[in-house]
């Protein structure tokens, strides 16, 4: 005769609390692993998309060359549109304004758009701006820099001369000149301005746009080394108006050795 040992189900043994505890344990144990990670893909994406930005502003500026004579834009406009930025200029070839803003700058603009005179648009949404254009102060004529109509001839070596970079704060509007420009000096750039800095926000490095076209994600130490065969900063060669770059995003870091991706001028 077979005899059936098997318990009845109203029988079969439960999980005991220190098995729940261990399962509880195990699934604590993952998620402390799994969230950090989730946490940098999420900041990846947001990376990726503001490389993606750039890369459409950047190859924005390239149409307006071509229908410029090979010229880049005004940081701040021209004498006969004097309230035009390089933002305003680009426009038409960007179609968007989503565009010009980094997902990863966090400041808060308010609730309406400002306009040129730095006065609020009633019912209105703020179109924000997270990027600059490579100007270096007093460079009024582009001789140093890409944003002061300078020709592209004129650049040595396009695809390591920045054209745009990422410069983060409360006030960056599309259709007012402040903060339009950007230079390795910037101490708004390299710490931040009650906030989060745009050359260390991605996870410590920044997305820069070249003047050949292609973006790249850096460390700002990065674009700081000499490109070819340029002189140092100290050089007699580079004038006294040109601000030096910092070494460092360290606050109150000492100056480079060069301006690297900076100038124009790398030759």
């Amino acid at each position: 005769m077979i005899t059936n040992t098997k318990a009845p189900i109203g029988a079969r043994k439960a999980f005991t609390l220190i098995e729940l505890l261990v399962v509880i344990a195990i699934i604590a144990i993952l998620a402390s692993i799994l969230f950090p990670v989730f946490a940098k893909v999420r900041e990846k994406a947001r990376q990726i998309t503001c490389a993606s930005n750039l890369k459409q502003l950047g190859l924005g500026i390239i149409q307006y060359q071509q229908d410029y004579d090979e010229i880049n834009p005004y940081a701040y406009g021209n004498d006969n549109h004097p309230l035009s930025t390089w933002c305003t200029q680009i426009l038409p070839y960007v179609k968007s304004v989503g565009v010009f803003k980094c997902p990863d700058d966090t400041y808060s603009r308010g609730a309406t758009d400002i306009d040129h005179n730095g006065g609020s648009i009633p019912n209105s949404t703020p179109q924000v701006v997270s990027y600059s254009i490579s100007l270096a102060g007093g460079d009024w004529d582009g001789n140093w820099s890409v944003g002061g109509h300078t020709p592209l001839a004129s650049i040595t070596s396009p695809a390591s001369t920045i054209i745009l970079s990422e410069r983060w704060n409360g006030y960056h509007f599309l259709q007012i000149g402040w903060a339009q420009d950007n230079w390795c000096s910037n101490g708004e750039f390299l710490n931040g301005a009650g906030g989060p800095a745009g050359a260390t926000g991605h996870t410590g490095m920044s997305n820069y746009a070249f003047t050949d076209g292609h973006v790249k994600a850096m460390r700002y130490e990065q674009t700081i080394q000499q490109q070819g065969s340029e002189k140092p900063m100290t050089d007699s060669y580079y004038p006294g108006w040109l601000p030096k770059c910092k070494a460092s995003t360290a606050s109150g870091a000492a100056d480079a050795k060069y301006f690297g991706m900076w100038t124009t001028k790398q030759d």
